[in-house]
């Protein structure tokens, strides 16, 4: 059994030109992301999963400057860039993350990947962090289903394709972490950690340079910056997260058969406090 945690990135961001290779502290987004997914316990290696499209071939000698394998693959539909990639270079199970979050979670991500193994879901997610914060878990094959089932060739937001409970095994790790506080009418998974806006490269900026060059912080440290609520209402509050529609969501579902041959479907939760 072979596990890798894949990185998907690409330099078509239109709010905010490249910003994967901008610098947070001496160091730029992408590499701050590679930081942690080699962090992560239980991965037997990092694969950058990017595009055939000319403008992202720079990405390719990032991977080789670190170290790390990359595949360029197709540019919309991004699952199946992803099983081609575990397909290639043989890994049976991936966490997945996009370079966009450089501060998503390493310790949450070894236990959603200790745990998911060990139940032997299909699909796992992380729930109860900020947006942005939380990887997730794919198996190989159970993508292959996927893909053959979905209709769609744009699958840039790919949950709903595989999170389907009515015909995949899912596991849904809910975290619970009660020291943190935000402002009274702001849940801890509403909040948006991510790089979309330029607010956003503001907000990193801010907690990073918190921070030695050379540090890779923990999600539950920056939690505990004194600016870190400031940060959250002036910078990453600004925007909104595009999601798709319910009816959207309720017309990839409609593509899954009713009737079930899979050995194992259904819901499997936890709960960890942190």
């Amino acid at each position: 059994m072979k596990i890798g945690f894949f990185i998907t990135a690409r330099l078509k961001s239109s709010r905010l030109k490249r910003k994967i290779l901008l610098d947070l502290n001496g160091r730029t987004v992408l590499d701050r992301v590679i930081d942690r997914c080699l962090a992560v316990d239980g991965v037997d290696g990092v694969v950058l999963c990017t595009s055939t499209n000319p403008q992202d071939s720079c990405l390719y000698s990032k991977a080789l400057e670190r170290g790390i394998e990359f595949y360029a693959g197709s540019e919309d539909d991004v699952l199946r860039r992803l099983h081609d990639a575990a397909e290639y270079f043989g890994y049976d199970y991936f966490l997945s993350i996009t370079a966009d979050n450089p501060l998503f979670c390493t310790y949450t991500s070894s236990l959603l990947l200790d745990w998911s193994i060990k139940i032997g879901v299909d699909f796992s997610f992380l729930k109860g962090l900020p947006i942005g914060t939380a990887s997730s878990f794919l198996s190989k094959n159970a993508l292959k289903e996927a893909l053959e089932i979905k209709k769609q060739t744009n699958t840039e937001i790919w949950g709903p394709f595989v999170n389907n409970f009515n015909y995949f095994y899912i596991g849904e790790m809910n975290i619970c972490y009660n020291v943190f506080e935000v402002t009274s009418n702001k849940n801890i998974s509403d909040i948006r950690m991510t790089l979309d806006y330029p607010e956003d490269y503001l907000a990193f900026l801010k907690i990073f340079h918190g921070y030695d060059v050379q540090d890779t912080p923990s999600l539950f440290s920056v939690f505990q910056l004194p600016q870190f609520q400031c940060i959250v209402e002036d910078l990453f509050s600004k925007n909104k997260q595009l999601f798709l529609s319910s009816d959207e969501v309720e017309e990839i579902h409609s593509y899954f058969p009713e009737k079930k041959l899979r050995k194992k479907s259904g819901l499997e939760t936890t709960t960890i406090q942190l």
